[in-house]
Order: C-alpha cells, then sequence, then structure tokens
C-alpha cells in the first residue's frame, strides 16, 4: 500500500498550539536532510489555512517573539504577597478554647501559629474529613469550613457518581455498540472498502470486545486470531512499552496504560470495561503519522479503516455511539482526535458521495484535504515519540481517528509542551514536567510560577510556559463551561492570586489571605484536588507523556471566596442539567444521582452568601449558624460513631465519609531519559489524610482562631512505566508518610 511522505516542520520560536483549531505552528524549517525516513511517495507541501494562520499570528502576538529570560517571566507573573499577616494571631479569641480542648497545639504548631497566623498540623490527622469535622463538633470549637473540604466531597462524589454511570449505561452501551458493528462486519458491510479494510475492522472491534467481555472473540472478517489473542493479553498483562504491528505499520505502544486504577479496580465488570475503552481510546488509525526524523506518512489504509468501522455503525448502533459520545464529554470534555462525526465532512472536502471513491484519487489530494481541515488534528503529545532529529526541531502530531479517543484538557495540554521535544532551549532537556506547570498555565496560579524559578533557569522553557498561559487566559467563557472537568478547573482558578486578589475580587479579604505562606496553602488546595479530578478521570483523560445535643460549633468562617462557591455551584446545575438529559435507567441508584447535584448547590449558595457576609463585615445571621450546627449531626451523643449533616450529605456514597480512601493518579510518561535509554518514568499526583488546620482572622473586633481541616497532596515518580493505584498507595502510606513537595514543606508543621 502507497504512502505519502509529508515534510516536517517546527522549530522552538513555534512551538505554539493555537487556539481552536490548536495546531502545531510550523515555520519554514525541515528535518536534516540526512535525516533517515520512511520514504515511499513524494513529499506533499501543506500549508495553514487563512484562519489557521490568522488565529496563529494572533497567538504570536501576544505572545512575543525571542526568548524570555527568567527574570523577564518574574517580572511579569509577580505575585504581591506579603510576609506576615499584620496582627498578632497569639491574641486571636477563640484560641484559648482550642488550646483548652484534646486538639491543643503543641510549642511547634503555636510558634507557626505566630509567625503565619495559621497552621496545618502533620500530627494531628483524620482518616476522612467527615471524622474531623465531627471531632471539631465534640470539642466544641469554633469550626474553619474550608474549600479544601468542599473540593473532597465534589470528587467523592463525582467518582461514584461516574462508576454509577458506567455500570448502568456506558458498558452496556458499548457492549451493544461492539455486537452490532460485528454482526454488520460478519454481514459483509465493510466488502466494499476491501478485504483489508474489513479485517482490520475485525481486529480492531475484536479486541473490544474481548477485552469487555474478558473471554476471547472469534474473528469474522479475516483478522488474524493470533494477533487479536496477543493484543489482547497485551492489554492485561500491562507491562510496558513494546513494539506492535498494526493495520500495515509498526508502533511503539505503553501497554501499561491498560493496568486498571481509580475505581476501576473495584469491580472485574469495570477493569473490563476500563480495557476496552483504553483501547478504543488509544489505539488510533493513523492517518498522517510523524516519523523520528519529522516527516509525516500519509496512510491510506488506516484512513480506509476508519471509514470501515463507520459503515458497521447503523441507526441503532450510531444512536449508541452518540450516547457514549455526549455522557463522556458532558462529565470530562471533547475528543482531541477525529471522530466518527468527521468522517462524512472530509469526503464531501473531497468532492467524494460515498467512501469507495477514495480509491479514485491521489494520496496527495487526499493528504492535503485532511491537513487542510485539521481532520484529526491533535493537541496532546500522547503515545511515545522518539525523536531523531537535531535538539531545537519538535515533531509535528499525528493526525489521527478513534472511535471513542481520549479528551483534550487543558492541563495535560499544558503538561506535553513544557518538556522535550516541545520546550527549553536550554543544554539541558527537560524530560519530566512539574505540577507546578499546570498550577501556573491552566490554574492561573502566578505564585506557582515564582516557585519554579530554579526550573527555568535550568531548563530555559520560560517562553514555553509563558506561551500555555498565554493560550489558557484566551479560552473563553463557553470553554469553562462547556463540561463537569473545566467547571471544576474553573473553581480551582478562583482560588488564584490573581483571581483572589483583583482589586474588583479583594475586598473585604482579610489579611491573613494575602500572605505568602497563605498562598502556598492554597496551592496545596489547587492541586490536591486536580489530583483528585485526574483520578476520577484517568480513563477518559489524555495523558501526556514526557457529635449529639449538647455539642455545637460555637462560632465559623468559611473560606473567604465567594467565587470559589459559586463556581461550585454552577457546577451543580451543571451537572443536574448533565444527569437530566442522559438517557439513564429507571433505578434507586439513578434516583439518588438526580437527587445529588441540587443538593451540592444549595450547600454551595449558602456557603457563598456566608462568605460574602463575611467579606462585606456583616454577622453571620441566626439562620447561617443554625445551618453551621447542621454540618454534622453525631448518631450518638458526643462520640464518632457515625454522623449525618449537611456535609457528609455532600457524598454521594455515605462509605466514603468513613473509610481512609486517598487517591493516586499517573499525569505524565516519560519513555526515556535525556540519552534515549528506556527508562518509562511515570509522575503521580496522590493525595492522602487530612489535617488539622487552625486559622486566625483579623475582624473588625480582633482576631478570631478557628479550627478547620485541609487536604495533604504528594508527588511521585516510578521507573519502569509502573503505575500506582489506589490500594497499593493506600498500603504505602499505611507505612510511612510521603515527603511533601518542597514548595510545601516551610508550612507543614511536623
Amino acid at each position: 500500500m502507497k504512502t505519502t511522505v509529508l515534510s516536517g516542520c517546527g522549530r522552538r520560536l513555534s512551538r505554539l498550539l493555537v487556539l481552536g483549531s490548536l495546531l502545531a505552528a510550523c515555520t519554514t524549517d525541515a528535518p536534516p536532510a540526512s535525516a533517515p525516513g520512511p520514504a515511499p511517495g513524494g513529499p506533499v507541501v501543506t500549508r495553514p489555512t487563512p484562519a489557521e494562520q490568522q488565529t496563529r499570528d494572533g497567538l504570536r502576538a501576544a505572545v512575543g517573539t525571542g526568548p524570555m529570560a527568567p527574570s523577564d517571566f518574574s517580572a511579569r507573573y509577580a505575585a504581591t504577597l506579603s510576609a506576615a499577616p499584620g496582627y498578632d494571631p497569639s491574641a486571636a479569641l477563640g484560641l484559648a478554647t482550642i488550646q483548652a480542648s484534646p486538639l491543643a497545639l503543641n510549642a511547634a504548631e503555636l510558634a507557626d501559629l505566630g509567625r503565619r497566623g495559621f497552621v496545618l498540623s502533620e500530627r494531628q490527622r483524620y482518616p476522612t474529613f467527615t471524622y474531623g469535622y465531627s471531632t471539631l463538633y465534640m470539642a466544641d470549637l469554633p469550626l474553619f469550613v474550608s474549600a479544601d473540604s468542599i473540593l473532597h466531597a465534589v470528587h467523592s462524589s463525582y467518582n461514584d457518581i461516574l462508576a454509577a454511570i458506567e455500570l448502568a449505561s456506558l458498558r452496556p452501551d458499548l457492549d451493544a455498540m461492539l455486537v452490532g458493528m460485528r454482526a454488520r462486519l460478519a454481514a459483509g458491510d465493510a466488502l466494499p472498502l476491501g478485504a483489508e479494510a474489513g479485517a482490520d475492522a475485525d481486529l480492531y472491534t475484536a479486541v473490544a470486545l474481548s477485552l469487555l467481555r474478558g473471554e476471547e472473540v472469534a474473528p469474522v472478517a479475516g483478522a488474524d486470531a493470533g494477533e487479536i489473542r496477543a493484543l489482547v493479553a497485551g492489554a492485561v498483562a500491562a507491562e510496558g512499552r513494546r513494539q506492535v504491528q498494526l493495520f500495515g505499520t509498526s508502533r511503539e505502544e505503553d501497554f501499561s496504560q491498560f493496568r486498571p486504577r481509580g475505581h476501576y479496580a473495584d469491580a472485574p465488570e469495570l477493569a473490563r470495561y476500563f480495557r476496552a475503552t483504553m483501547w478504543l481510546g488509544r489505539t488510533d488509525l493513523r492517518i498522517l503519522e510523524t516519523q523520528r526524523d519529522g516527516s509525516q506518512v500519509f496512510h491510506r489504509r488506516q484512513l480506509v479503516g476508519a471509514y470501515a468501522l463507520r459503515a458497521l455503525m447503523g441507526d441503532e448502533t450510531m444512536a449508541r455511539w452518540r450516547r457514549i459520545e455526549r455522557t463522556v464529554g458532558a462529565f470530562v470534555g471533547e475528543a482531541d482526535n477525529m471522530t466518527v462525526d468527521q468522517l462524512d465532512p472530509l469526503l464531501r472536502d473531497l468532492g467524494l458521495a460515498a467512501p469507495a471513491a477514495l480509491a479514485g484519487v491521489s494520496d496527495e489530494a487526499i493528504a492535503g484535504a485532511v491537513r487542510a481541515g485539521a481532520y484529526g488534528t491533535q493537541r496532546i503529545a500522547s503515545h511515545i515519540m522518539i525523536n531523531g532529529t537535531r535538539d531545537g526541531f519538535t515533531l509535528p502530531l499525528s493526525s489521527t481517528f478513534l472511535l471513542l479517543g481520549q479528551r483534550y484538557v487543558l492541563d495535560s495540554h499544558v503538561l506535553s509542551n513544557v518538556v522535550y521535544d516541545r520546550a527549553g532551549g536550554g543544554s539541558v532537556r527537560r524530560m519530566m514536567p512539574d505540577p507546578l506547570d499546570v498550577a501556573f498555565a491552566a490554574l492561573g496560579n502566578d505564585q506557582a510560577g515564582a516557585l519554579l524559578a530554579d526550573e527555568l533557569q535550568r531548563y530555559d522553557y520560560a517562553r514555553d510556559l509563558h506561551a500555555m498561559r498565554v493560550l489558557a487566559d484566551a479560552h473563553p467563557a463557553d470553554y469553562w463551561n462547556a463540561n463537569l472537568y473545566n467547571r471544576w478547573m474553573r473553581a480551582l482558578r478562583t482560588l488564584s492570586p490573581r483571581e483572589a486578589l483583583a482589586p474588583a475580587a479583594a475586598a473585604g479579604l482579610p489579611g491573613i489571605a494575602r500572605t505568602e505562606a497563605w498562598g502556598r496553602r492554597l496551592l496545596n488546595t489547587q492541586l490536591a484536588s486536580w489530583a483528585e479530578l485526574r483520578h476520577d478521570t484517568l480513563l477518559y483523560v489524555k495523558q501526556s507523556y514526557t457529635g449529639g445535643a449538647v455539642c455545637e460549633f460555637p462560632d465559623a468562617y468559611v473560606d473567604p471566596y465567594p467565587a470559589f462557591y459559586g463556581a461550585i455551584a454552577d457546577l451543580a446545575r451543571r451537572g443536574e442539567e448533565v444527569v437530566g438529559a442522559l438517557e439513564l435507567p429507571d433505578s434507586p441508584e439513578v434516583t439518588r444521582i438526580r437527587a445529588y447535584f441540587p443538593r451540592l448547590r444549595d450547600v454551595a449558595e449558602r456557603l457563598r452568601g456566608m462568605a460574602e457576609h463575611q467579606r462585606s463585615g456583616t454577622p453571620f445571621t441566626a439562620e447561617q449558624m443554625a445551618f453551621i450546627n447542621q454540618a454534622v449531626v453525631l448518631e450518638r451523643g458526643c462520640v464518632v460513631q457515625g454522623s449525618r449533616g449537611w456535609f457528609p450529605q455532600l457524598y454521594f456514597n455515605n462509605a466514603s465519609t468513613v473509610a481512609f480512601d486517598p487517591t493516586v493518579a499517573d499525569v505524565h510518561t516519560q519513555p526515556t531519559d535525556a540519552a534515549g535509554n528506556d527508562v518509562g518514568r511515570v509522575l503521580h499526583v496522590g493525595t492522602g489524610s487530612p489535617r488539622l488546620m487552625v486559622v486566625t482572622v483579623d475582624t473588625c473586633a480582633g482576631p478570631r482562631a478557628y479550627a478547620g481541616l485541609a487536604s495533604s497532596y504528594f508527588e511521585r515518580v516510578t521507573e519502569r512505566y509502573d503505575r500506582l493505584d489506589d490500594r497499593r498507595w493506600s498500603r504505602e502510606l499505611n507505612t510511612a508518610t510521603p515527603a511533601d513537595p518542597p514548595w510545601l514543606r516551610d508550612v507543614i508543621t511536623r
């Protein structure tokens, strides 16, 4: 089968991905003449469309030209934060109450409270937020309601609701969709496109159905049974990097991605659904495939294979596919590849009435139409790609088709563009990103940028990180409101200094919230919640590569960010709309799902009202204090044997309120080291036990002290494609608490 080689393009000055289509921006530079290429066929010169070029030019103008020194970066993104809260925290009203309780601070904790105005205690940790709140309630302490606790409840419920929908709807629809496609395949519906296309569709769907059902599915249209068996075995073994032959070409596949993680490891049917969906989400048909020398090869066979899959989808099968797409899209976002819906438009661009007519069109014409229409263009580098060119040359991403492709998310986009070979101009290659890159560029946290000073100096990637921030900030409101994932990210962005301390938003903000140490505390909140978001969606997100009657809360303070609670309320409204639009079967579980989001919205709106009262200096009403005292209601006296109240009800699954449930998620893969040796390093982000947090706040009546809870956040890099799951992570945490990230250690008291 003939292939066509496209000229590669890209240099450091144009390593930006544009908005909208977000195509790789290319210069006129080509790969080195001496670079080896796989080259049957002639080169095709492709140029950006006028609209693409206009968008590129706009982004280039916003980013600027030429290098960016770390000093220029720090000046542009300076986070103006104070060193101290500006009052004497040791004189805070309520501190004596805390010190007279079983939760009294020790000498080191009191000293840190006096310096910073708050303390995060490693000594005093709790298995769950509900247990911690119940403990504070038993001790009659003034309560601090943290954003951390609300975000943890959102994570736990999002995770459990998604799992329930997968079992009730997505898994059955996927099974029926694959069975329907294979029935049409056996009936010869792919024959007009040739036997080879039928065999490719046979293999693609047989592997998926075998993984979904946990049993071997025999070929029906010419696929090799041994090849199906080997691919299924590789996915089940999940042992890392392997060279495989697929659809007529050789490729590197990272089979470690098939290891069930997160809630998918909790039940065999979810584990099988995970493997099948991972196959359909990552095993792509590469229409324009990037080679090591930077050229791109057009694979006619793989494009025809995509049309063969479309030919197997009748009305009922298409309806099931659309249901799956709508549901995953509403929870996570849009695909980062060519989809079934884009196959017909490509035919129209080529002036064809049917896929069989592709046989009469040259490779050059088809490849040109694919490139001009941005069909299958990716934004996230998510496969093993080996750069065999000189330093300074960026490999363009392949244009691909997937039946149920993994989703574009801004944080993966950031991570994939701040590592080799898409970033850095210094002599040292940056092979592994830092989660602070996400905090800075995707969450808009300028303080995270300052904490990256050493990395920016060592790897000279300030301009690349700046470009990703420009791109993130340029995303319109429609993007941030498009799905539950983006709304969660939007809620986290409200806690960043640039939003929280903006003149229009900072009125009434207490002095402690303007300090550098408090900023690190909020950065911990953001990254812990982001880790939970990635944990909940790891199947769908495209990963980047390189007590009782006598207890009460006598006083309360909520995290003083009305915009944050407003964003959570908006997320809940959208969740209510999403669930209402899904075609879910009638069951008690579905009824519980539909009742959850209105409950979350009501609590978030009440907390927003309380935050607004705090910011304006208005005392809480009796109704608001009554609400606070219903946060946890102990079932028997003042003993933590169980609890009710609005905080436990923020958890969809009540078991999550009493069981230690730390999470871990792999967010980035580094296949090789800077010298090209296979290392298989995997970056993980995780959470552990909530920590006691004592906070002082300056008020018009003087400083006051409150007790609350904060998330714990950790980072871990493994070798040899070793992907951690929750059970192993929990065992490790029970043995020893990992070291905190360097930027967090100064605000944790041990």
